[in-house]
């Protein structure tokens, strides 16, 4: 069978400087974003307790 145009692969053209900076800045925005959402939540108390029982844990074991 002849290959014909639409059996090429297309070609991509490279980002721009430009474009690259704003992809990685968008993706900045929205790391920050995850993130402080994240810190917003605070640390939930079962977690807090086990941190306490861990770092009593270690302080009777050094003794």
């Amino acid at each position: 069978m002849a290959e014909g145009p639409a059996d090429k692969p297309a070609k991509t053209k490279k980002p721009t400087q430009a474009q690259r900076h704003n992809d990685n800045a968008l993706i900045g925005t929205k790391l920050r974003g995850y993130y402080d959402s994240i810190v917003d939540e605070g640390t939930p108390s079962h977690l807090l307790d086990l941190l306490e029982r861990l770092q009593d844990a270690e302080t009777r074991a050094k003794k």
